[in-house]
């Protein structure tokens, strides 16, 4: 691609000389008189030269080995552009010519893609004390866009045009502000940043994070390399790459976690190793008194005795924390109210009756860091589930005055990296799902499972539209996986599981599909062997992640190809509606199948493979070569 002026605006070419994007614009929206909503750009004077590469730490080899760069600039706005032959990479500036504003968003690149869109896949925006993200809860659906139809979506926008097009519009750097795209069916596109309900100051320069425009030949095939560009283009570091599996406490005994369920469940993973090799054990909400100290009345022995014990046991050690939130009761509010965000008349921000932790205050920063040195160095925690962050993001005034929320959330975590044990796994929960990529291991990348079949169809919405983030920018956590009934229920038991046998059958086929980390979250002592024969069925795990085939036609896609190896082939296929289902999978031959959970023999099959499946039900097929 190259960078031009046509009508006097930028334009971005192919290499087939056909237009891709023209006219390009920066600006802001922001409430005017009369609650009109206004726009501040005007018809400008653009030039266009080519550059030398741009002196930054991004890395922009992911664009291929062809890069061409460029900078556009007119009166208020400067354009850098790297193009490779089928991707963009561009950041803008913008000055707020005019007086003060306070814009509803900022526009950091507009202009008109060449074709009409017919649909996308639109990410939903979680909205937490006035800040707009893109976390775990969000919804990701596919919208076939009427005439003249639109839509806003956080982070990015998969697209296909009505030539059968698949292009990508997204941010790949979450450095400055939160941001979304926004589409129009007739071609209209627009990158937007939120200024966390900040004012621009006349003359003041908005920068943007880097934006990414990408073509595919296949959607579903390729949208993984945007998974891959975001890691690559932030040198992200891989600290840990084996993929967990373990026991969370969570779902069975929520917050009334003590000693002897620890004693009982480890136990039971060692009677069950040989089958089960599950390798962390963690300790979820309910071990605390207070905020991060002991409940000694469940755990008399101190934490540090319990990671210990799950050491002994060939375990990794885990813990569950929520970092922003602290009641405005607690002793630490008292000791030290100036550690939590203000609003602009000078007072806390709440939340929940919670004051928000601002880890540019240099007491609040060394206390995260003795913290996690605490849990990692001297009680022995090696896996970290730090929960609840999204909820507790808040707009508000910082220590730094030119902080804000997505500068204090990519703080703490940095600060988490730098304060841990080298050997710890850190896992971010209902987090934003991009901006900290690059100092987590692991995301939970949807809903809390809970225990209704109807909880499954927004997990797996979520799951399988967001496989392109597993492996290639984390590892992914689809939460945990329960296929206990009522006889593997006892009054320890805070959830109570309504899943009938084909419906756990297909948890087992969705969760295996899936991929990422596996943790169980049964009282393990009360499964009978052919549950822990189910489980077995889970591992090895890692290596994998299914591609939905029907990502662009689905609500929660239903099949799911796990790939070829060794002349073995695995296609999940999973009836989510009402009604029976008719599945076909193509094969390139003749090939005997069997159920993966099962061992039911499906028959020979050559160039088809048809079935039709009752509501709720699943294959895991396994397609072996004749």
């Amino acid at each position: 691609m190259i960078l031009t002026i046509q009508n006097g605006k930028p334009a971005l070419v192919g290499k087939d000389g056909q237009v891709v994007l023209h006219s390009m614009y920066t600006g802001t929206r922001y409430w005017g008189t009369m609650y009109n909503l206004l726009k501040d750009y005007r018809d400008r004077n653009w030039t266009v030269r080519e550059s030398e590469p741009f002196d930054t730490d991004k890395d922009f080899s992911v664009l291929g080995e062809s890069i061409r760069y460029y900078i556009a600039e007119c009166e208020n706005s400067t354009l850098y552009a790297a193009l490779g032959e089928r991707d963009a990479l561009i950041r803008t500036e913008t000055r707020n010519t005019d007086g003060q504003k306070d814009p509803v968003h900022i526009i950091t690149l507009g202009g008109m893609y060449a074709r009409r869109i017919e649909r996308v896949l639109c990410n939903g925006f979680g909205r937490y004390n006035g800040v707009r993200l893109f976390d775990m809860n969000s919804p990701s659906n596919v919208r076939i866009f009427a005439e003249n139809d639109y839509c806003e979506s956080a982070v990015h926008l998969p697209a296909v045009d009505r030539a059968g097009q698949a292009v990508n519009f997204g941010f790949v750097s979450f450095e400055r502000h939160f941001g979304g795209v926004f589409a129009c069916e007739g071609g209209t596109v627009e990158w937007q940043q939120h200024n966390d309900q900040k004012k621009l100051e006349a003359d003041e320069v908005f920068s943007s994070d880097w934006m990414m425009l990408s073509f595919y030949d296949d959607m579903v095939e390729e949208l993984p390399n945007y998974g891959r560009a975001i890691h690559d283009f932030n040198r992200k570091a891989d600290v840990h790459t084996e993929v967990p599996s373990g026991f969370s406490s969570w779902y069975y005994y929520m917050g009334a976690i003590n000693e002897r369920m620890v004693f009982e469940n480890l136990a039971k993973c060692d009677e069950i190793r040989d089958q089960v090799p599950l390798k962390v054990f963690q300790i979820d909400a309910g071990w605390e008194k207070g905020k991060y100290e002991t409940n000694t009345e469940r755990f008399p022995k101190g934490m540090k005795y319990y990671a210990d014990l799950i050491r002994e046991h060939g375990m990794t050690p885990g813990i569950w924390l929520a970092p922003f939130d602290f009641h405005k009761e607690s002793p630490i509010v008292k000791d030290h109210p100036d550690w939590f965000v203000r609003n602009t008349e000078g007072q806390p921000v709440t939340a929940r009756d919670c004051y928000m932790l601002d880890v540019f205050h240099p007491g609040a920063e060394q206390y995260v860091r003795d913290l996690y040195h605490r849990l990692t160095y001297d009680w022995g925690y090696r896996y970290l589930k730090i929960d609840i962050v999204s909820d507790f993001l808040t707009v508000g005034t910082y220590h730094d005055p030119s902080a804000d929320s997505l500068q204090n959330l990519r703080k703490y975590f940095r600060l988490v990296r730098e304060s841990v044990h080298p050997d710890t796994y850190i896992l971010a929960c209902t987090c934003p799902l991009l901006e900290v990529a690059e100092y987590v291991d692991g995301m939970r990348v949807a809903v809390d499972i809970f225990e209704r079949w109807e909880s499954l169809l927004k997990e797996f919405n979520r799951i399988f539209k967001r496989y392109y983030l597993n492996g290639t920018v984390y590892i992914s956590d689809p939460d945990c996986l329960m296929i206990r009934k009522a006889e593997n229920e006892d009054d320890d038991c805070r959830r109570f599981c309504s899943r009938n046998d084909d419906e756990i059958h297909t948890f087992l086929v969705a969760m295996y599909a899936a991929g990422g980390a596996m943790l169980i979250s049964d009282k393990l002592p009360l499964m009978n062997d052919k549950q822990i024969e189910m489980y077995s069925r889970l591992f090895p795990v890692g290596g994998r992640v299914g591609k939905p085939l029907d990502l662009m036609e689905s609500f929660v896609p239903g099949i799911l190809d796990l790939g070829t190896e060794d002349g073995v082939r695995r296609v999940a296929l999973i009836n989510w509606g009402e009604r029976e289902r008719t599945f076909r999978v193509d094969l390139d031959g003749a090939y005997t199948a069997i159920e993966h959970f099962t061992d039911e023999q499906l028959g020979k099959h050559e160039g088809t493979y048809e079935v039709t499946l009752a509501p709720h039900c699943s294959q895991l097929v396994v397609f072996e070569k004749q």
